[in-house]
């Protein structure tokens, strides 16, 4: 029972688990605001950017990792500010600065009220998603884990994306898209829910499990986001499922 925290496990990682000769798989994970990236997403990130191949302790890429966040995060003015801190903690995340974008358009601003439009998204990320050759998006799921508007219209952004922008692209050419599996019910038990979730051989998509060095690694990223971090929201970082696991579902029209 104590696997999952001493050592990471990788479960169904998209379908590969050794990049053949001459291929990899090109995964961009879309965000709507800096340290996204950190409080739901760092399973998956530790384990793309530097998993390690046991007993020798070396390191491989399952894929080139790319990230796009779709805001400043200026809803309170701080969008300079948490730029910085969004490359701070993607350094310590282990994603590469060229592989990093963060966008300031006048229809994708952070606010909690209001949902963005899809097809602005989709217009958006669609020059990055071509000219980088993307063959997975990873983004949040229509419930957005917290219900944010903004986390839920950039699942919607990104569905359409691949099934109404890029309709006439046959389904082996145009990218694959998973979304990560909201569990409200579990969301503050942290380490437990890795614990207490179903046998994640049964689940039907990818999971990432943290080990205690990851979470260690994830926290350090959490620390690079000070703007973020009152009280209240770093104790419930402290104790997030999503600083632990991440369960993704691919979706299929």
């Amino acid at each position: 029972m104590l696997v999952p925290l001493l050592r990471r496990r990788t479960i169904s990682t998209f379908g590969f688990e050794e990049p053949s000769a001459g291929h990899k798989e090109r995964i961009l994970l879309l965000t709507a605001h800096p340290d996204d990236e950190t409080f739901f997403f760092s399973p998956t990130l530790t384990a793309l950017s530097h998993t390690p191949i046991l007993p020798m302790h070396q390191t491989r890429e399952l894929g080139d990792l790319f990230i796009v966040c779709l805001s400043t995060g200026n809803a309170k003015g701080l969008g300079n500010l948490r730029q910085e801190e969004f490359g701070q903690a993607l350094e310590i995340l282990g994603v590469r600065e060229e592989r990093r974008f963060i966008l300031d358009h006048p229809y994708l601003q952070d606010n909690k009220t209001g949902a963005w439009d899809p097809a602005v998204i989709a217009n958006e990320i669609h020059p990055l998603v071509r000219d980088h050759g993307i063959t997975i998006i990873l983004t949040f799921d229509s419930e957005g884990i917290t219900g944010h508007p903004n986390h839920r219209s950039t699942s919607a952004g990104a569905a359409h994306l691949v099934f109404s922008t890029l309709p006439l692209l046959s389904a082996t050419t145009r990218p694959r898209l998973f979304t990560l599996y909201s569990r409200p019910a579990t969301k503050h038990l942290g380490p437990v829910a890795a614990l207490i979730s179903q046998p994640y051989m049964f689940f039907p998509g990818p999971v990432f499990v943290a080990s205690v060095a990851d979470y260690v690694t994830a926290f350090q990223a959490m620390t690079k986001h000070p703007s973020q971090l009152r009280l209240f929201s770093f104790v419930k970082g402290l104790f997030s499922r999503y600083l632990w696991v991440n369960e993704w579902v691919e979706v299929i029209v």
